[in-house]
């Protein structure tokens, strides 16, 4: 049986990725860490295209986090060619550490996929951490309810389970 503990956790991070690893997102606190697996690999540039070119032993610099929403994840995986986000808190890293502006950060619209599949995965964990009593609890509801949230979509969701509707499902219950 799951824990009250393990269901506010599950909640807390439905919130998080469906929003964003955001200040603007109220499930969002100091003790929160970006996960690991959002992190991508890619290139600073400059406001004239320059790529900023480092030494290996500062190549972690060439990494960011993305925070985005699920929805816009899947929205960025469609780009043809690279994406293009701006990085403030590592343009400014760079400026102080380095004496370097950078307008942009740059990576290939590939790593999204890596990173979708690995809510995904996160998601198959998060639910077996809930355990059979709360996925029993879910699809007890009624039909229409319960066809809401497992459908097959090909998106995030694709996995079968709608996570909006799994959440609004056990918001409700409690």
């Amino acid at each position: 049986m799951a824990s009250a503990s393990q269901a506010t956790q599950f909640e807390r991070w439905c919130r998080l990725e469906l929003a964003g690893y955001l200040a603007s997102n109220p499930a969002m606190t100091d003790q929160i860490e970006v996960p690991e697996y959002r992190t991508v690999v890619g290139q600073h540039v400059d406001i004239a295209g320059r790529i900023l070119k480092l030494p290996t032993k500062l190549a972690f610099v060439g990494e960011t986090w993305l925070r985005f929403g699920v929805e816009e994840l899947e929205a960025l995986a469609k780009t043809r060619g690279p994406v293009v986000i701006r990085d403030p808190y590592m343009s400014s890293v760079i400026q102080q550490h380095l004496n370097v502006d950078v307008a942009s950060f740059q990576f290939s619209a590939v790593h999204i996929i890596g990173i979708l599949s690995s809510i995904r995965t996160e998601l198959s964990v998060q639910l077996h951490a809930l355990g059979s009593t709360e996925v029993n609890r879910v699809s007890s509801g009624n039909a229409v309810e319960r066809d809401e949230i497992i459908q097959l979509r090909p998106n995030f969701y694709g996995i079968g389970i709608n996570l909006r509707a799994l959440w609004r499902r056990l918001r409700g219950a409690n």
